[in-house]
């Protein structure tokens, strides 16, 4: 009797101990199936507003870049990279490269390579006037400036497109021909000299020798000529201010480097 209440004392804990045991698993499985089942929780308001005002920050400064900037007969590679907070203008960078590359106001580059790296901008003003403000921005840049372009620049320049000057490149000088009007001082004009940094950032064209009419000028009718003529090409004139450190002339080509 006492074998028999013993075999059966094992038969009743082994079958307890194999309920418990699919009792756990049934449990586990439904929790698993719970978890994946769970629908993933939609982002926060402000999240998905912040989202969309991003893009169309991004949206808008590339559609400014494009209008601004243009490549006729080249080719152009616009690159921009938003940051997380590109609502509030930050990006870490925007790329151009351009062959030839124009930008709306007057400015000719042959070939232009820039890269703005953490850069911050105005967005009111941007969106509102279409119009890039640089807060901040690490820029580097290349651009190759040809004797065509210079002439060119000139041409549109607002005290020098009445002027009709022609640009030459003559070792590492710079020559300027076409014809100046100014009271008494009135004909055609001859300017040599060097393209250098000037404060600002920008770059100038430092008279060395001005003939009017076959004549050397005093000094202050070159003075007044460096006034006009000046700045040939300034950093303001491009977006996320690249910060103009240096200029060479070799050949028939200046290279602007920031």
């Amino acid at each position: 009797m006492s074998a028999r209440l013993s075999s059966l004392n094992l038969l009743l804990r082994w079958i307890t101990s194999v309920f418990c045991a699919v009792t756990l698993i049934i449990l586990a499985a439904a929790g698993h199936r719970s978890v994946q089942a769970a629908p993933a929780k939609p982002a926060p308001a402000a999240q998905k507003k912040a989202d969309l005002q991003g893009q169309r920050v991004t949206t808008a400064l590339t559609r400014v870049l494009q209008a601004k900037i243009s490549s006729p007969g080249g080719k152009m590679k616009l690159t921009v990279r938003p940051t997380a907070r590109a609502a509030q203008g930050y990006f870490s960078e925007v790329y151009i490269a351009a062959h030839p590359a124009t930008f709306k106001k007057k400015l000719r580059i042959s070939e232009l390579v820039m890269r703005a790296r953490n850069v911050r901008l105005d967005v009111p003003h941007l969106l509102s006037k279409g119009k890039v403000r640089t807060l901040s921005s690490t820029t580097t840049l290349r651009a190759v400036i040809t004797e065509n372009d210079l002439t060119s620049m000139l041409a549109k320049g607002k005290h020098t497109a009445a002027m009709g000057l022609k640009v030459k490149y003559i070792g590492d000088r710079m020559r300027v021909t076409g014809n100046w009007n100014w009271g008494w001082f009135s004909g055609p004009v001859i300017g040599v000299g060097k393209l250098r940094l000037a404060p600002g950032y920008k770059i100038n064209f430092d008279i060395i020798s001005l003939k009017l009419n076959g004549a050397e000028v005093p000094q202050f009718v070159k003075d007044k000529f460096s006034e006009k003529i000046n700045p040939v090409i300034d950093y303001e004139d491009v977006p996320f201010m690249p910060r103009f450190r240096g200029v060479k002339v070799q050949g028939s080509k200046a290279t602007v480097y920031a």
